[in-house]
């Protein structure tokens, strides 16, 4: 393996928060840092969620980096068209950090990628220290790649993220990429359709523009379901979708100023780091281990509002955004509108009216369901079948085009 070694300290010119750079790219960063412990039994803390098979014939990581880097471009273009004055420069080659053991479950996926002609720059960290650390060495190697006077645009997405719109996620990513240009860390937030319990929240204050980001006041904790109620009817806190815009040097100043130790730790890891034959980087493994694990949200998202050092906005990202860590949400990324309900002996379920929705017992045991309609009839004139393994009356079910219940 070669050596990488970047001259001087790598954190001495992090103050420079101008507004204005030489050039100003775009590096797209995937964070696949989780430990994979909310979708078990099939993901696992040694055997994170993102390789899991599950979602249509690919793994999630899969599956998730095939349609991130497929609509890069896309939302590349729809973000210059919504503000082509301020646009960045270009996209550089997508940079995933991960850990080696994940590494090991993924080459086969990243190398169908590379063949398609989607590489993906590898970042291997020896053991996980979560998403605060992998984001700073992220920066370190986006800045020690990019132009003389470059100071490359960040954008942070989970692992675990799929994004079904790119001319709505181009919009919002346009609005971050001002934001974040002028110096901000930009949080991209979800307007909540529901009370969610699964999601930490952005509390948001005064409106930053026309464009609907506003600044933010505080991030809040996973909250328990009457308090999720609360803030799904208020208006002013949004999901955290995990999604973040930020200039490296931003970056690297703020983790410097909020957590030293993450800093020190990683600027001495990465320092230290080797490339082998393909361009893999691997962080150097005793200076990593004396790096803390801590969040981006904890790290130094939660100064944000209460330390005027570190300027926070909150962009909207209204559409086609579902984080696949849970079981909900992979049903939801995987089948739309579509309800799998797996079920235990005798639980119920509600399906409203209109519903487009399946059950599916996947057992050998027989088991019988009832099924009950609140009201008026309900026969197989009610039933409009859009798929059934069965063969029963598609055609005349596709014939009438009548709501399904």
């Amino acid at each position: 393996m070669n050596r990488i070694v970047e001259p001087g300290n790598p954190l001495a010119s992090t103050g420079d928060v101008s507004e204005t750079a030489t050039r100003l790219s775009v590096q797209p960063v995937i964070l696949a840092d989780g430990s994979g412990t909310r979708s078990g039994p099939l993901s696992r803390e040694r055997d994170p969620k993102h390789p899991v098979d599950r979602v249509g014939d690919a793994s999630l990581l899969e599956t998730t980096l095939r349609t991130t880097l497929s609509r890069l471009d896309a939302s590349f273009v729809a973000a210059q068209h919504a503000a082509p004055a301020s646009s960045p420069r270009s996209f550089a080659a997508p940079l995933m950090v991960c850990c080696e053991d994940l590494h090991r479950q993924t080459r086969e996926p990243l190398e169908r990628l590379a063949r398609s002609g989607r590489p993906v720059r590898m970042v291997l960290e020896p053991m996980p220290r979560d998403t605060a650390p992998a984001l700073t060495i992220a920066a370190l190697a986006a800045r020690a790649a990019a132009a003389d006077g470059d100071d490359p645009l960040i954008v942070a997405l989970p692992a675990d993220l799929l994004i079904t719109d790119h001319v709505v996620f181009g919009v919002a990513l346009a609005e971050a990429l001002e934001h974040a240009t002028h110096g901000a860390i930009v949080a991209l937030g979800v307007p909540p359709r529901r009370a969610e319990t699964g999601y930490g929240y952005i509390r948001t204050g005064a409106a930053l523009g026309k464009r609907g980001a506003r600044a933010i006041e505080r991030f809040v904790e996973k909250p328990d379901p009457e308090l999720a109620e609360r803030y799904a009817a208020c208006g002013n806190y949004w999901w955290n979708s995990g999604m973040f815009v930020v200039r490296a040097s931003v970056w690297l100043a703020a983790i410097a100023l909020c957590q030293p130790a993450i800093a020190e730790a990683c600027a001495a890891a990465f320092e230290r780091a080797t490339v082998d034959g393909d361009g893999t980087l691997h962080v150097a493994r005793d200076q990593l281990a004396l790096c803390p694990s801590r969040s981006i949200d904890y790290a130094v998202m939660e100064r944000v509002g209460s330390d005027a050092r570190v300027a926070g906005v909150a962009v909207p990202f209204v559409a086609g955004r579902a984080q696949a860590c849970a079981w909900d949400s992979v049903m939801r990324a995987a089948r739309g509108e579509e309800c799998f309900m797996l079920a235990e002996e005798n639980p119920s379920t509600y399906v409203p009216p209109g519903a487009t929705h399946r059950l599916e017992y996947p057992g050998r045991t027989p088991r019988e369901m009832i099924e009950v309609q609140s009201g008026g009839h309900l026969g197989e004139d009610d039933i409009v079948r859009f798929e059934d393994p069965f063969g029963r009356n598609l055609e005349s079910a596709h014939a009438r085009k009548g709501t399904s219940r």
